[in-house]
């Protein structure tokens, strides 16, 4: 029971942390980027239970539902794989490390350790009127 309400607590938890995240990497155009985190863990939710309830009336039995929320947890790995790998390539100079963070030095706001491929599309603000053009 214990570890039902934790597993609830960490789902809950993480929905606005992705959602947030998603946000802030979408930049100006962020409602259809958003909905799409928040529809990705309904498709989610649904599919876990479908997984869930057919594992359970298999020949499995009760092992079934731990099995099937394994494999699942185990898919769930593949993106997050392809995520880090991207943010490797990404990285300014190859692979960063201790001593590679000590050469780019600290930025402010900016993951050193794996860079982010986001940063490139950011939209900067508007110049201030004395820098424009006259």
């Amino acid at each position: 029971m214990v570890l039902v309400v934790l597993l609830g607590a960490a789902g809950f938890a993480t929905n606005p942390v992705v959602v947030g995240e998603v946000v802030r990497l979408a930049g100006a155009g962020r409602a259809l980027p958003m909905a799409l985190a928040t529809s990705a863990f309904q498709v989610g939710i649904a599919l876990g239970s479908w997984a869930g309830g057919a594992a359970l009336t298999s020949t499995l039995n009760t092992q079934g539902p731990p099995l099937a929320g394994t494999a699942l947890a185990l898919l769930a790995l593949v993106p997050l794989g392809l995520l880090a790998a991207t943010h490797r390539k990404a990285a300014p100079g190859g692979p960063s490390g201790p001593s590679a963070q000590g050469a780019q030095g600290e930025q402010a706001g900016q993951d050193l350790a794996v860079g982010h491929p986001a940063d490139a599309h950011r939209v900067d603000p508007a110049p201030e009127p004395s820098a424009r053009r006259r």
